[in-house]
């Protein structure tokens, strides 16, 4: 994986939010959705984040279930749709991201695709098809969820980012938690993969 170009010193670009099922996120409203984006858009305001992704964390979804999804989050915040993602530019610039594909074997597999066949594939060009919009990797995995199970959804962003786990349901997520992870993210010391000596 190429590492993130950020120092240790709790730079915080890119924030990606792994949380609720396929299935609750069906359920979820557009009043729900709007509720909930602007609860993260709050959270990660004033500390210099440039990008959130939010993904749910498992479940298996059909092209129609995407669909209502990324409808959904249209409905609530507007946005441009380009196949499972919705991005909708929030306040000072951030870009929100959402990513409707729970599989990260799949959202792998869409990313190869996007890419031109005559093109030689390395690893930079694949990350950078994958992460985008955003201009790199999750310097913040934040998953709502058990500390014992990594979301399928998970792939890529486990190489190099930090990962908060919190035992907070997808819906009752808030502000108040969001700023939690983000201090026990700048409170780590980050070594992207090393030991010490």
């Amino acid at each position: 994986m190429v590492k993130a170009s950020h120092d240790s010193t709790g730079d915080l670009a890119h924030v990606l939010v792994c949380a609720g099922s396929i299935a609750q996120w069906l359920e979820t409203t557009p009043t729900q959705w709007r509720v909930q984006i602007d609860a993260l858009i709050r959270a990660v305001g004033g500390v210099g984040v440039r990008w959130l992704t939010i993904c749910p964390s498992a479940g298996v979804s059909s092209a129609d279930d995407r669909t209502a999804i990324c409808e959904a989050i249209i409905a609530s915040r507007g946005g441009h749709r380009s196949g499972d993602r919705v991005s909708v530019i929030a306040d000072e610039g951030l870009l929100v991201v959402v990513d409707s594909c729970a599989d990260g074997q799949q959202r792998l597999v869409n990313a190869i695709a996007q890419l031109s066949t005559n093109q030689v594939i390395d690893e930079a060009k694949l990350a950078a098809t994958l992460m985008s919009p955003a201009s790199g990797e999750p310097d913040l995995v934040l998953v709502l969820g058990s500390p014992t199970k990594i979301p399928e959804s998970l792939v890529w962003e486990l190489a190099y980012s930090e990962l908060v786990f919190l035992d907070v349901p997808w819906l009752r997520c808030d502000v108040e938690h969001i700023q939690m992870a983000i201090g026990d993210f700048q409170r780590r010391d980050r070594r992207f993969g090393g030991v010490d000596s």
